[in-house]
């Protein structure tokens, strides 16, 4: 099995999250990755948020419960985003 490229390591983490919630939006979701900056930093910033989301939700601390609200609140905005683009045809 050859190697895998750091880049697409990158691109297969950011791009999980997204295709988990749209797993029907496969080949437009892929083919926006590969064509749009913008989308790129989108699924970008929903894997992190996510990766905050899941961390607020289990911290113990009293800050905890408004920051996975706050971050739940985030994917949210950031999911209604990834619809935006697979209405339009931006591909």
């Amino acid at each position: 099995m050859p190697p895998v490229h750091p880049m697409n390591a990158i691109k297969d983490t950011a791009l999980s999250p997204i295709l988990e919630k749209f797993p029907r939006a496969e080949v437009k979701i892929r083919q926006l990755f590969q064509q749009s900056p913008s989308f790129q930093s989108l699924c970008e910033d929903y894997q992190d948020c996510l990766v905050a989301w899941h961390h607020w939700r289990q911290a113990t601390s009293e800050d905890a419960p408004a920051l996975c609200q706050s971050y739940a609140e985030l994917l949210q905005e950031l999911e209604q985003e990834v619809r935006d683009y697979l209405e339009h045809e931006y591909v």
